[in-house]
């Protein structure tokens, strides 16, 4: 969701081309977000396993490393942990709610650390977090190589969370669509029931307006190219027939003074 708010915010913006650059608009924009949708995203991640957003979804793959698996049956065989899991978010928010009042003042002063070096703290800490889980040099060789692919992604502009959700969710959908087809007999199976079938038309439906918003952006785009190409020709040929003119004009006058000049030496 906070991505999502950050875009929508940078093409909504007077100013797109701060975005990247500390902007106000975006960092209220995905904060907000972000504050806003965890709570709300727990309920399909513990009910169905399906998380809602990034955070959630970096959890989910902390379930799965303590063989905790979300669906219905963790709230049928394991209905303290969900408890827990609530309680303590309840008291986490407090705590930063606490926290954040009388700390505000000093945690500003992080904005004004250079990114080289706040880049060098957070990716110490990263290799080391993921070192500690299995104490394996593999694991950060994989995290190295990975970042690398993160970097050439923000390079080209390309969105990273997708990747991340299949990558954590590829495992689970390959299973669970194991045993989905194991229990039907043809596809449109899936579909039969009313609910089944008004989320599979939404989903058909958020599909086909991504694909006409992306359709309607390269139109755009054409025709910005189209018309930026044809205001330079259009510049291009009255330059040249500026040109023409003044050396049309400039060649009548040096023959007039050559006519001129000739008939007075006769």
């Amino acid at each position: 969701a906070q991505f999502l708010s950050y875009s929508y915010a940078q093409r909504s913006s007077k100013r797109p081309e701060d975005f990247g650059r500390g902007s106000s608009e975006g960092l209220i924009a995905s904060e907000t977000a972000n504050n806003a949708v965890p709570a709300a995203a727990m309920v399909p991640l513990l009910a169905l396993g399906i998380p809602g957003e990034a955070l959630t979804a970096m959890m989910l793959s902390v379930f799965y490393v303590h063989n905790v698996v979300p669906g219905p049956q963790l709230f049928a065989n394991q209905m303290d942990f969900v408890v827990a899991l609530y309680i303590a978010l309840l008291i986490l928010n407090v705590l930063v709610l606490v926290f954040l009042i009388f700390a505000t003042n000093s945690i500003i002063n992080v904005v004004k650390i250079p990114n080289r070096f706040l880049g060098a703290i957070i990716l110490t800490l990263s290799f080391v977090g993921v070192y500690s889980l299995r104490n394996s040099m593999t694991d950060c060789i994989i995290a190295a190589l990975f970042g690398v692919i993160g970097f050439a992604l923000k390079r080209l502009s390309l969105p990273v969370v997708p990747i991340i959700l299949g990558m954590v969710l590829g495992g689970i959908m390959e299973v669970k669509l194991r045993a989905g087809m194991a229990r039907v007999k043809e596809p449109i199976d899936f579909i039969d029931r009313p609910i089944a079938f008004i989320l599979f038309m939404m989903i058909v439906g958020v599909l086909i307006l991504h694909v006409r918003r992306v359709l309607a952006e390269r139109r755009e785009i054409k025709a910005e190219k189209f018309a930026h190409k044809h205001v330079s020709t259009n510049f291009g040929f009255y330059l040249n027939n500026r040109q023409t003119r003044i050396m049309h004009t400039r060649s009548k006058s040096v023959r007039r003074s050559h006519l001129r000049y000739s008939r007075r030496d006769k």
